[in-house]
């Protein structure tokens, strides 16, 4: 492919847990649109892949580019981590996450889960947040569990909240964790 601009691009990963070597130079590219799935046993890499992908976990060594930019890694002693926090936040908001769990906030309702990034990580005005919140509501089969707590939602229901929270934040490149 000349000059494509991956929208990820991975590049050699190794990521260890003390010594068990979970990625062993993985190797990824994926161009805006593409759908990727990782099929593998339980404990095989797959969602420290995907933390890696976006700095929840440090790679111990390889490459990881979003959007056709690099992510740029220094070493310091033993340590390895990213040269910006501001890169890695700009890019952390380029990319959306569905965890195993859903990580949905227990003290808000599923609208203001919804709204939160973009109201106070992307600047959205908050009234327009909560238009786009019930929009991707409605596109998930929500709209009547707005104002619910994750606490009083099925375990779908709360897939669903999920999947409409990284959506609400535009991203480029969207992670999903064992979606199903």
């Amino acid at each position: 492919m000349k000059n494509e601009v991956f929208a990820l691009h991975i590049e050699n990963l190794h990521k260890s847990f003390g010594s068990n070597e979970v990625l062993k130079g993985v190797n990824c590219s994926a161009c805006q649109g593409d759908v990727i799935s990782l099929i593998g046993s339980s404990g095989s890499g797959k969602s420290t892949l995907l933390r890696c992908i976006n700095l929840l976990e440090i790679p111990d060594d390889g490459r990881v580019s979003v959007n056709g930019e690099l992510i740029h890694m220094k070493t310091a002693g033993k340590l390895r981590k990213p040269e910006s926090i501001k890169q890695v936040n700009r890019i952390r908001s380029q990319v959306g996450m569905v965890f195993q769990d859903f990580n949905l906030w227990s003290h808000m309702t599923v609208l203001e889960n919804i709204i939160e990034g973009p109201v106070y990580v992307l600047k959205i005005p908050k009234e327009k947040a909560i238009k786009r919140a019930r929009e991707l509501l409605e596109k998930v089969g929500m709209s009547e569990k707005a104002n619910s707590y994750p606490s009083r939602l099925s375990g779908g229901q709360q897939q669903r909240a999920a999947i409409a929270r990284a959506l609400a934040m535009e991203p480029m490149l969207l992670l999903f964790d064992e979606p199903t």
